[in-house]
């Protein structure tokens, strides 16, 4: 045995790209999968949903942004408990506890015959999903080799892309199909078109909340097939249990019978507390920015997109089919920008990589708005991909940073509250699009939406995401997870000064929520108000404000110490 001192991340630096990495990244990728599924399926068929809840509405725009947001909501509140849980219990239990409890609450949407049951089971669904991405992005960052993090974090990522898409493949055959699939499964029902007149469809979207389910299955799987991370035993203080972790992992990929001392396990130190007041702390306030405002962008402009593409095309005159398949090419595109960026990202560091993203997705959001039109199906399809592509590559180049901004004792904790604080963007965003587009600025002169000149309004939170990515984005491509948090002891901020600050983000958060989710649900005229658009603009702006101001003196005071 080796009278040597070492860290969780050396021992798995040594062993690198084992069969121990690719089984951890074949049972995460599942995981992805079903909560990608999980989230676009309600984007796949939500007019379906929205036409069999609301029959008397030819065009239920606003019940099928609801559709959306009531998820979404549900991983707001699943991903702020869920991180908390995960630090505390351990990943794979939380993974387990997550997977199989949206899977059990799918079951019964498909079965709904009314919205409010619908929606309260997509709340209670979403609290699953939210609680188990976070997870998955921790588990990767703390199970591969550091050189090459970024690209099993991402590619990882893209796994929840093909979710997307498969809910796209199996929702367009399904609901647009004539005829009762499983009769038991499906209603029919007669609802109001367009010009006035009625149509008949069925209800065969029920069979994809039923596939929706299976994650129950995996979840079982997962309970014997997965292991806990070793630095998160090295970090509750079971140093013997991290040390047999690791003994198995090199067992499994070299055969050796190497056994590691507890007794020169060396532990990187822990804040003097946890939880999320932390992640607001002068030691951390910078990172968390940085972080917070990218994938708060990337929410908002994906998931907004996402609820909002089919209604774009069906706009300009394609049919639902072709617009569900247009959707789909978007998430086609996603896929290639969620395998290529941990690649370049690795290869030129993450800063670089974020702010080429932005920029990118600004140029991007012009050229398809600008081209997108009717009768040219085969150039939306080229559009489409570009669109998903750009939109996707820089939501998940800030993914990598997300673990790496935060030591393994609130690991967890950080990135599950970074991406349900991103949601209340992702939330709010179809409202808010949706809130756009039905102002007189962006009617076309047949009274209809002009999709192309609301995408422009995209443009806007990209340059912020930019200003926030050169200002607080901070270099941490191939180095350790010890060697990060090292780093940040140097710096000798305070951990527990972020009370305060945390208060503020919370009740920015809820004004928040109220402006732009709360009102628009419940007063049905809220977005024709002249005043709504400017108070959701103030809801939408108020966290980048917030961090301009807290994080921007943390700058200074860090760059006069240095």
């Amino acid at each position: 045995m080796d009278k040597k001192e070492f860290t969780v991340s050396e021992v798995i630096d040594s062993i690198g790209i084992s069969s121990h990495t690719w089984i951890v990244f074949v049972l995460l990728a599942f995981a992805m999968i079903f909560d990608g599924y999980d989230f676009m399926i309600v984007n796949s068929t939500n007019l379906f949903v929205a036409h069999t809840f609301w029959p008397d509405n030819p065009n239920p725009g606003a019940l099928m942004g609801s559709l959306t947001t009531w998820g979404l909501l549900g991983m707001v509140l699943g991903g702020a408990v869920g991180g908390i849980m995960s630090d505390k219990i351990g990943r794979k239990k939380m993974l387990v506890i997550a997977v199989i409890f949206y899977g059990v609450f799918t079951l019964p949407q498909a079965f709904a015959n009314d919205l409010v049951f619908f929606a309260a089971f997509r709340l209670i669904a979403g609290f699953g999903v939210g609680s188990c991405i976070p997870v998955v992005t921790t588990v990767f960052s703390e199970s591969m080799p550091s050189k090459q993090r970024g690209i099993f974090v991402t590619f990882g990522m893209a796994f929840m892309v093909v979710g997307w898409v498969l809910a796209g493949l199996i929702a367009n055959p399904i609901c647009n199909t004539a005829t009762a699939i499983i009769p038991g499964l499906c209603n029919e029902v007669t609802y109001v078109t367009a010009d006035g007149g009625t149509a008949t469809m069925f209800a065969n979207w029920r069979l994809c909340y039923l596939i929706g389910a299976l994650p129950i299955v995996y979840g079982i799987i997962l309970i014997f097939a997965m292991h806990e991370t070793p630095h998160w035993y090295a970090n509750s203080g079971n140093l013997e249990m991290a040390c047999k972790r690791l003994t198995q992992i090199e067992q499994a990929t070299r055969h050796t019978s190497h056994e590691y001392d507890p007794t020169l396990l060396v532990v990187p130190p822990k804040p003097a507390k946890v939880g999320p007041t932390v992640l607001f702390s002068s030691k951390y306030i910078v990172g968390t920015a940085a972080i917070w405002t990218g994938y708060f962008v990337g929410q908002f402009c994906v998931y907004g997109m996402n609820a909002w593409l089919p209604s774009w095309f069906v706009g300009i005159g394609y049919s639902s089919a072709d617009s569900v398949t247009l959707q789909t090419l978007n998430n086609v595109g996603a896929i290639l920008s969620n395998i290529s960026v941990g690649f370049v990202s690795d290869k030129f560091g993450r800063k670089k990589t974020l702010a080429f993203s932005w920029l990118f997705c600004i140029v991007a959001i012009i050229i398809c708005s600008v081209f997108v039109a009717p009768n040219q199906f085969v150039l939306c399809i080229a559009l489409m991909l570009l669109f998903g592509f750009a939109l996707n590559f820089a939501i998940t180049a800030v993914q990598p940073m997300m673990p790496e901004a935060y030591p393994t004792a609130i690991r967890n904790t950080g990135v599950s509250w970074c991406q349900a604080f991103a949601r209340f963007g992702g939330s709010a965003s179809s409202i808010v699009l949706g809130g756009i587009a039905g102002m007189a600025m962006f009617q076309t002169a047949a009274g209809g939406t002009n999709w192309s000149m609301v995408v422009l309004v995209l443009i806007v939170p990209f340059v912020l995401g930019f200003i926030c990515c050169i200002w607080f984005g901070k270099e941490t491509v191939g180095k350790t997870m010890d060697q990060l948090a090292e780093e940040e002891a140097r710096l000798n901020n305070s951990d527990t000064d972020g009370a305060v600050r945390f208060g503020i983000i919370l009740a920015i958060a809820i004004l928040l929520a109220i402006l732009c989710i709360v009102c628009p649900l419940a007063i049905g005229t809220w977005t024709k108000e002249p005043y709504a658009l400017p108070l959701m603009a103030i809801g939408i702006l108020l966290p980048f404000l917030y961090f301009f101001i807290f994080a921007g003196a943390q700058v200074a005071k860090d760059k006069a110490k240095n």
